[in-house]
């Protein structure tokens, strides 16, 4: 392949990035500090990029330079942020979310699959008090936030304007097509997490860590008849045509890594999840297709509970019930 064509296919690519209102030419020119007439002769591959432009782009468009000249190494470019307490906080990394799930939606027949090892946190952010248990355990024991409000947990202590994001978060996902790999294990670690703290004394009320347990069992239903059905609607509602598909499949040998796969139509984007809570992610073409391969895989040895298998399906959902209550005793 000549430097014209790689030169053509580098701007081919950084065109997949841009939000759908955006001018390549303009960005272009915006960012190397030329004119638009000479951000049009770089794109027709007319006039050939430096170095330094070649690394200007590549780092805002976060692009494998070594790709685009040819090196064949064994690295993969990812992309991510630790949650801190300065620039990107706890808020400021569930915006981020809903940007992600929002970039996930501009596609006419988005792709979305979860390989949970726990839960998709989205199905927490429909109930406060799940949603409020969830922030509380990151925070205070995986980010060691402190304040009066972390030192131990209380329903009564709500950040609304958190909530208001998770629920925000929840809406763009109510309304992304899905497919969700789960494990009879997948709940546990929210169970365990309840556990901890309710032996630890870390709930302000016994009832609080009781209602927990009542709200996952509500999810619970929710999530089976919405397995049923094979469309994702609000808990108290009924789906509609209009309803995104749904499908959940359970590998009864394998515990996921909360690998996240997105194909918008335009770009694909792999999330892999580190820390608990952060998450890097990659849109190398090779990564994300063999990653795609290997849940293809993965999907068609576990057994799909969405709209038929029904026995599988309540076989399922019985076995998580079953574990809720014999750990909130």
């Amino acid at each position: 392949m000549d430097a014209t064509t790689v030169q053509q296919d580098l701007f081919k690519q950084i065109k997949q990035r841009l939000l759908a209102h955006l001018s390549l030419p303009d960005e272009t020119a915006e960012l190397l500090g030329i004119s638009v007439d000479s951000a049009y002769r770089r794109i027709r591959g007319e006039k050939m990029l430096d170095l330094a432009e070649l690394r200007v782009l590549c780092a805002h468009y976060k692009l494998s330079m070594d790709a685009f000249m040819g090196v064949q190494g064994q690295d993969h470019l990812f992309t991510g942020r630790f949650i801190s307490n300065t620039d990107f906080t706890f808020q400021v990394w569930l915006a981020s979310i809903v940007s992600q799930l929002e970039l996930a939606l501009e596609g006419k027949t988005p792709l979305f699959i979860f390989q949970a090892k726990d839960f998709p946190l989205f199905h927490h952010f429909q109930l406060p008090e799940l949603t409020q248990f969830k922030f509380f355990f990151w925070r205070k024991t995986i980010l060691q936030e402190s304040g009066p409000t972390l030192d131990r947990f209380d329903l009564q202590h709500r950040d609304e304007h958190l909530l208001a994001l998770a629920r925000k978060a929840y809406l763009a996902y109510e309304r992304l097509p899905s497919t969700e790999i789960l494990n009879v294990e997948s709940m546990n670690s929210t169970l365990r997490q309840i556990g901890f703290y309710r032996d630890s004394g870390m709930f302000a009320k016994e009832e609080d860590a009781q209602l927990l347990f009542d709200r996952i069992l509500e999810l619970l239903d929710h999530m089976e008849k919405e397995a049923e059905a094979g469309a994702k609607f609000p808990m108290g509602g009924s789906h509609s045509s209009a309803s995104a598909a749904y499908r959940i499949y359970v590998n009864e040998v394998m515990l996921g890594d909360n690998t996240i796969y997105v194909d918008n139509g335009r770009v694909q984007v792999v999330y892999l999840n580190h820390s608990v809570v952060n998450y890097i992610a990659t849109r190398e073409p090779a990564f994300c297709a063999s990653t795609f391969r290997t849940i293809e895989s993965i999907m068609k040895r576990s057994t799909l509970i969405t709209g038929t298998g029904e026995k599988e399906r309540k076989r399922f959902f019985r076995a998580l019930r079953e574990e809720v209550e014999r750990r909130r005793r």
